[in-house]
């Protein structure tokens, strides 16, 4: 077994070996070429971090079926020493990961800013499943704050609408008159981000959440009074990162299972917004109200009433059904705030007289579906997530 352990749960002691020695070469080179001036450390994070990543198998050979992330956290350092420290990441990354295929991803953090990073899935995922390939990963494992108990329920909420933003997407894909090959893979994929994304927010309602997917995934199987269906679902999920198998789709209806997936997954958002905010019910304006205040509420840090002072006074779109109050606390969370709360109201399609307005005043469209649909991607990458390329899916 290499240095680093276990990188994988399904992939043999070879592949193991084969991705270790990668590691390897990445510190090696990280140590001799880079000044230790640059940086604190190096760490590999996400599923090779937490020693659980995928496998895949093509004519009995194995490939890595994720990306490799990494953080590098660099030390007090100017803006061009930044830049030169990222290059030279980049250029070690690359060289060595190129010949196994492996996409990697990284950014370049100071130590400071990690110090005083809110507590959020991510951090409490990053502190316990991580592997360090360089320097020294104190800044992480020393830090209290990245604990599950810190984690506010409003990024919960945000790991859900994540996650169940990849079903709006897929909506799109299959309204595609022809589907070619790219298409299903890229729906499936969205499917088992999405099953494991409403897991894990289940998980952490429920007082489960946990950093490793195979302790998640006993966890899941353990839990009393939760649909078996659901229960199903998330277990093939896990598998399916584990170690990926697409042809168990081939004998799939596409679009039905899709339909059914999205029925099954809206049951498991309404349930942890009901243990988020006390039995209250998604398809109602009591729900809005309530997560507004539970967000204003779970953001009051110095750092967040400065932020929501600033929002006070960004353009927001004009929503006719809030009171004066209301409409207060809605620009205090500003667009980017307001987004998770609405999400449900797209992705399931739900409508009532109740709540039309609000939704359709904060998207400033009409109440289509499709419309809908396309807007809130608009919004989702001007506001939340630059990187969004609705072309890259061809919709």
């Amino acid at each position: 077994m290499s240095s680093y352990g276990r990188l994988t749960v399904k992939g043999s002691k070879e592949f193991d070996e084969k991705l270790g020695k990668v590691l390897d070469d990445i510190s090696l080179d990280v140590k001799t070429l880079i000044s230790e001036d640059l940086y604190e450390a190096v760490i590999l994070i996400g599923g090779y971090g937490r020693g659980e990543g995928g496998v895949v198998k093509v004519e009995n050979r194995e490939y890595p079926h994720n990306n490799f992330d990494f953080i590098v956290v660099s030390k007090n350092i100017t803006k061009d020493e930044e830049v030169l420290l990222s290059d030279m990441c980049k250029s070690i990354f690359d060289k060595h990961t190129e010949s196994l295929g492996i996409f990697v991803e990284f950014t370049v953090i100071s130590a400071s800013k990690l110090l005083n990073i809110d507590p959020l899935v991510i951090t409490y995922d990053m502190k316990y499943g991580h592997k360090l390939i360089a320097g020294n990963s104190d800044c992480l494992s020393k830090n209290t704050n990245f604990e599950v108990e810190t984690i506010p329920s409003w990024d919960i909420r945000n790991l859900i609408v994540n996650r169940g933003t990849l079903l709006i997407i897929n909506d799109l894909i299959l309204e595609k008159e022809n589907l070619v090959y790219k298409d299903k893979k890229t729906v499936i994929k969205h499917w088992i981000k999405a099953i494991i994304g409403y897991g894990d927010a289940l998980l952490f309602y429920l007082g489960q959440y946990h950093y490793s997917y195979v302790e998640k995934q006993k966890r899941m199987k353990a839990l009393n009074n939760i649909d078996p269906k659901f229960k199903a679902l998330y277990d093939k999920a896990m598998e399916f990162r584990f170690q990926p198998n697409y042809e168990r789709y081939d004998k799939f209806n596409i679009n039905k299972y899709h339909q059914f997936l999205k029925k099954e997954l809206t049951k498991i958002h309404f349930l942890c917004e009901s243990l988020a905010l006390d039995n209250v019910e998604i398809n109602s304006k009591t729900y809005i109200t309530k997560a507004i205040n539970q967000s204003l509420i779970d953001t009051s840090t110095l750092k967040g009433n400065i932020k929501k002072i600033l929002f006070l006074v960004k353009k927001t779109p004009k929503i006719s059904g809030f009171s004066f109050v209301e409409d207060l606390k809605y620009k205090m969370l500003g667009v980017k705030g307001m987004m998770p709360i609405l999400f449900p109201f797209i992705a399931y399609g739900i409508k009532g007289k109740e709540f039309d307005g609000i939704v359709r005043d904060f998207f400033q469209t009409n109440n289509d579906d499709k419309n809908l649909k396309n807007q809130y991607l608009t919004y989702w990458k001007n506001y939340v997530n630059s990187n969004f390329i609705r072309e890259d899916f061809g919709i």
